[in-house]
Order: C-alpha cells, then structure tokens, then sequence
C-alpha cells in the first residue's frame, strides 16, 4: 500500500497496447501526456501465442513480443524519471528471454538501476506433450466441452499455457520490482495486480478484485474504448485519427473512472464503454483466475464531466481452483488464391470456377477445401470496383507436400485460361507458398497445482496459492427474458436494418463468438429483450448458422443489454479458422445490417441512415 492516504486514492494506469505490433508510439505518448502511475499493455491473444509459436518452433530464442521491446527501448528514460510502473504480458512463450531483452535495454540506457522481474509457470509445455504429467495436475478437459480430453485429441501438443493471475505479479512489486514481464497472465492480471498491490488488497477482497477485473476488461484493447470499433462512431468522424489510449482510475473500493489524457484523440462515454463491456464476455459470470465476478449488474454512467465514465457493480466470489489452458498443436500447413468476379451472372461464374476447381483438386490430399464468395455487387456499379465480388480459394494438409505448390499453386495458375468471363485474380503468388498454421485445444487445467515463481534480480520468490476456491459456476445459464411484451402494442412497423436502433460489439473466445446488443434507452430495451430471442439470431444469422452451433442467451439491465454466446461458431478458432472474420469481430455489423420490423416510433433518430 502506499503510505499517507487513507484509504488511498486512486490508482491511475494507461493502457498502451490493445493487441501485438500495436501503434508504436502509444507507450510514448501515454508517459508524456498527462500523469500516470503506472503503464500496461495487453500484447498476447489466442492468436499470437500459436504465432509465436510458430517463431519459438523456427527459433528456440524467439516467441515473445517484440513490439513492446521497442516501445520500451524508446521510452525507458521517461518512465525511470517519472517512477512509472510497467507491467507487461509481452514474454509470451519466452518469457526469461524477454526479461533478457528488457534488462539489455535497461543497461543501454543507463537505468541498470531498475528491478525487473519476470513471472513464471505459465508455461507448460511440458504438461501438454506428456500424459503422465497432465495426470499429475488433474488432467486437462476443454474448456466448452468437458467430455472431451486432452489426451484423447487426435493432434500431436507442441506447447501449452495457463493463464495465470495477478499476485505473482503483486508479489514482484511488492519486493521492489519496477518493470514485470509476464507471459499468459489473463488479460485484465496486469491491472489487478497494480491495484492490489497499490490499495493493499487481501486475496479475499472479492468485491474490489471484482471491480480491478473489469477495469482491465475495458482498458485492455486499448483504442476499443476511446472511439475505435463501435457502431455509434458517425457524430465523432470529423478529425478522428490518430486515437488516443484509455486509462483506468481504479479506488479502493475497486469501482473505476474510465478516461484517456486530455487532447488525445477520440472520446469516452457510456456508449462506447458499454460496446466494450460486452466484448469478448462469456455471459454473466466473468472467470478469472483471481476472482469469479458476477457482471449481471454492472452499471456504466457518465459522471458529467467529458470523457469520464464510472464503472460500478462488479460482485466478487473465489474463484474456481482451475483456470484456462491453451495447448497448440502443429495443425499442418495451407495456402491459398484469391480471385475476382464483376459483370453479370456472377452464380454462373462462381458455378463454373468451383467445378473447374473441384475436378482439378480431385485426386490431392486435402485435409480441407474451402471455396468462400464474399461481397455483393452493386446495381449498375459506378466503376469497376463497386461491381466485383471475391472468391477465396483455401486449402489445409496435414505435410507440407500436401499443399505443396506443384500441387496447389500450378493447378490453379493453369486453369487460368479456363476460367469464367472476366476472370481475374490477386497476382502475389506468395499466398499460394505454403505455411505452417497452428490449432489450438482451449482446455481448464488445476490452478492451484501449477508452480508459480517470480524471478527477481537473481532471487526466485514461490508464490504459493491461498487455496481459496469455490467449485466453478458450471454449465452457463441461457434464458429468454422474464418480462416479454406484446409487440404489437408499440404501433406500427418499418423493415429497416436492426442497427438503425441497437448498436452491437461481437468477438471471439476461442472457437465460440459472443455478440451483445445494446438499447440507447429503456423503451427501445423492452422491444429489444423481446424481439431478440435465441430463435431470432438464429433466422438472423441465416446460412451462417449451422445445427453445431449452440446459442446461449443472457441480459444486462443496467445497460440495456441483451447478450448472445455462439458456441463452436468460428471454425476451430482464430488460428486455424477457414473464415475471413476468424475473430468473430464482423459478426454485430453483420447482424445489425439485417432488416428486421422497428417500431416507426423508434426511427425519427437513427443511429444509422436508414
């Protein structure tokens, strides 16, 4: 804890990184801009752990994040000037070797003074590829679907992370350290670490652990809440560029401010702080490895003043003795085409390639062939580009010789002269190489089994779990709403698109994709609760939904908000996923698009022209 307040005021962290190879200069304009006490950024996704696995399985010396070794190379005098904590997730599968770096870089620049720590336990790659030692620990059962194990899978692991907590990383900082690296931390430890170990918080401190939680949710994809990917961006385009990042003002009760530097670019309100609260959620129960945070009633309200918005409601319980574990497999290897199509009887055209293309490919050993169309063409276009739609050709293998470009690349090209009317396509053959792709096993794995250390200055600190826990929450509830009205008693309908009066933010949890719909006030809530059922995302989703897909249903009050999982949705997940929108992040635009009956009352302020 601090010493001299009472309790103590609020901890002030700027977020400054939302994804890897993130806007280079955030770090730099976060620590110049205004005052801070201390720097995160949320460098790793499901992704880019099967990436870096693909760097670390290339190069032993490699799998963290670059990207934040120069952010930190260019700014590390600033921070030891100012006494700014940093706390970053950017190690990766590598976490000793980015501390490594990190050091180096600390040294260059005459700051050797500075104590980093790193995290470690994460790892555990050595779990995964052994049998015996995920028997050891309890074993390892997926994550959605518990009658599945890991050692049952029909991949070879490569290498597996937990996703660690935060009091490894309240415990570095507690004995000095001034900059800690981490690998899977879950996304939102770097800020509840900073704020338990600033306020002082007990590992009990359920409720305060909560509110931390959800302060590091909205903080940690950067931009996402200062303007970036929401539906309602129209009235805020004029000079919105260059955004600046968000910061968290977390109290001792753990409720939050969220704000960004004033001047910086962009803006903060209870809108686009309600998009972002419903990014990325599983429902009503947040699991986290520090805490089970209920969330039902979270409220987001602006304070009055501009670009401050407070977040409360947040109700902390242990949490379970397990926490998620991502094993990645080497999947095998894909290349792929694209072409394009304009003109008229674009179904002919399509018809005609994929035959050519299915006849061509008949004898080759694809584990997978995915022919996508994507787009629409204008009516009597305005030029060329208005009119084209593209056709992705994709294909997996086991081997590389599967895929190799004797057999994907020299058929395709040959078949160029035979092609439909118009044909055209991408001309970088070097999407027709091809590459290794990872796949990914979303497993729960015994927390409080796993080593967890700090590696400090030379000294290694065990952190030993507090042991407790409560058995996990279970299957998650899905319900319609308790308090349907009668729709027709809104008055008369127009066919209008859904996003004319609901904004939306959807992504991606593994292979499951959640989308949350929001009202702008409480009657356009009441047609909202009734109208979207689980029956209707799945009309709306059309030739999208598929009978494997299970949808579950859930509601905010508070912020007007109805909330959909779509489970097994995105084709096994970001890393291996055949789909365009692997990330799920298109799914809320695509939804809203589709025209749907609105009350007339509803449409003299749309969100969008209508």
């Amino acid at each position: 804890m601090r010493f001299g307040f009472s309790p103590p005021r609020p901890i002030i962290i700027g977020n400054v990184a939302g994804a890897m190879e993130d806007c280079p200069y955030a770090m730099h304009r976060m620590v110049t801009e205004g005052y801070l006490d201390a720097i995160t950024g949320d460098w790793l996704s499901e992704l880019n752990i099967a990436w870096n696995a693909i760097r670390k399985y290339d190069d032993p010396t490699k799998g963290y994040e670059v990207g934040f070794l120069e952010q930190l190379d260019d700014c590390i005098d600033i921070i030891a000037e100012k006494n700014i904590k940093l706390v970053s997730n950017a190690g990766a599968l590598n976490t000793p070797q980015c501390a490594k770096k990190a050091i180096e870089i600390c040294e260059k620049h005459g700051q050797g003074h500075l104590k980093i720590a790193y995290v470690e336990g994460d790892d555990i790659s050595d779990i995964v590829v052994d049998p015996a030692k995920q028997k050891h620990v309890g074993g390892i059962v997926h994550l959605d679907h518990p009658e599945r194990k890991l050692e049952d899978w029909d991949r070879k692991p490569y290498c597996g992370v937990a996703y660690f907590g935060a009091w490894g990383i309240v415990e570095a900082l507690r004995n000095g350290a001034d900059i800690v690296i981490c690998g899977r931390v879950t996304d939102a430890s770097p800020v509840i670490a900073l704020a338990a170990w600033w306020h002082g918080w007990s590992y009990d401190s359920w409720n305060e652990l909560a509110g931390a939680l959800i302060a590091g949710h909205l903080i940690e994809c950067g931009p996402y809440v200062t303007g970036a990917n929401f539906s309602g961006v129209k009235p805020y385009l004029a000079g919105l560029v260059d955004l600046g990042f968000p910061i968290a003002e977390i109290a001792h009760d753990g409720t939050t401010i969220i704000t960004k530097h004033p001047g910086s670019a962009g803006y903060v309100d209870e809108m686009n702080v309600r998009a972002q609260f419903l990014y990325e959620i599983q429902g009503t129960k947040y699991i986290n490895s520090d805490v089970l945070a209920d969330i039902e009633n979270v409220k987001i309200e602006n304070t009055g003043k501009d670009d401050r918005v407070r977040v409360s409601g947040a109700v902390g319980s242990p949490p379970p003795p397990t926490t998620k574990a991502i094993t990645v497999a080497i999947g095998g290897y894909q290349a792929e085409a694209t072409f394009y199509m304009n003109g008229l009887d674009l179904e002919a055209k399509e018809q005609f390639m994929r035959q050519q293309l299915e006849f061509a490919f008949r004898s080759a050993n694809f584990s997978e062939l995915s022919i996508a169309r994507y787009g629409s063409a204008a009516i009597n276009p305005p030029n060329q580009a208005a009119g084209t739609v593209s056709l992705r050709v994709l294909v997996k293998g086991r081997t590389k010789e599967d895929v190799a470009e004797t057999v994907f690349r020299q058929h395709v090209y040959a078949l160029r002269m035979q092609f439909y009317a118009g044909y055209h396509m991408s001309l970088d053959f070097r999407t027709m190489v091809p590459k290794m792709f990872m796949e990914l096993f979303p497993g729960i794995i015994s927390y409080t089994r796993l080593p967890h250390r700090v590696v400090l200055m030379g000294k290694t600190i065990e952190v030993q779990h507090h042991g407790i826990t409560a058995p996990p929450p279970g299957k998650r509830p899905s319900a319609e709403t308790a308090d349907p009205i009668a729709l027709e008693t809104l008055g008369d309908t127009a066919l209008v698109p859904l996003g004319a009066v609901a904004h939306a933010r959807s992504g991606d949890k593994g292979d499951n994709c959640n989308v949350g719909f929001f009202a702008r006030n409480a009657t356009e809530y009441k047609w909202l609760q009734t109208f979207l059922t689980v029956r209707r995302i799945k009309d709306l989703l059309g030739e999208d939904y598929k009978p494997s897909v299970t949808v579950e249903r859930c509601e905010f009050p508070y912020i007007m908000a109805v909330h959909f999982r779509l489970l097994d949705f995105l084709g096994g997940g970001a890393a291996s996923s055949t789909r365009i929108d692997m990330l799920g992040k298109g799914v809320a635009e695509y939804l809203r698009s589709k025209l749907v009956d609105v009350p007339v009352a509803f449409l003299e302020n749309p969100i969008t022209l209508i």
